[in-house]
């Protein structure tokens, strides 16, 4: 019996290629995915950072008291809060950026990125807020200038 080395070594290079396509596929895989995890990381910073400015840019309005008023004079239901004193600026800068703490993991929960466990706690510490009458004034504010 004799043997035909250009099957075997044609069947030799099917196999490698064949194996070479399943490596290079996994590769892309895994390329894919770590493109994804960069993206996204991009992404959560960026939003971090724009969340950072926006709570920076609330407590400077805390910080000075005219620019405060001035803001708060605009909307209509803030303005008769601090009026009446029910609150000050701080709680409803204070429950503002609860509020938009809450949609964050909310959307991040969403997305698979945080945990049950971390939305159950974020939810069940701002469910005792939620109960307030100056949490639904600021909510329906928000809502109102489509903030949220």
């Amino acid at each position: 019996m004799t043997v035909d080395w250009g099957v075997v070594f044609g069947l030799t290079g099917v196999a490698v290629g064949s194996l070479s396509l399943i490596y290079a596929r996994i590769q892309a895989i895994h390329a894919r995915r770590q493109a994804d995890a960069a993206q996204l990381a991009t992404t959560l910073q960026l939003q971090r950072e724009m969340s950072d400015r926006i709570f920076q840019q609330r407590a400077a309005l805390i910080r000075d008291p005219s620019v405060a008023k001035a803001y708060y004079d605009s909307i209509p239901h803030f303005a008769k809060l601090l009026d009446e004193g029910t609150v000050g600026i701080e709680g409803i800068t204070t429950i503002r950026n609860a509020i938009d703490g809450l949609q964050d993991v909310y959307f991040l929960r969403k997305r698979g990125i945080v945990e049950e466990y971390h939305w159950r706690a974020w939810a069940s510490s701002f469910a005792v807020l939620a109960r307030t009458p100056v949490m639904r004034i600021v909510y329906d504010a928000a809502v109102a200038r489509n903030a949220l």
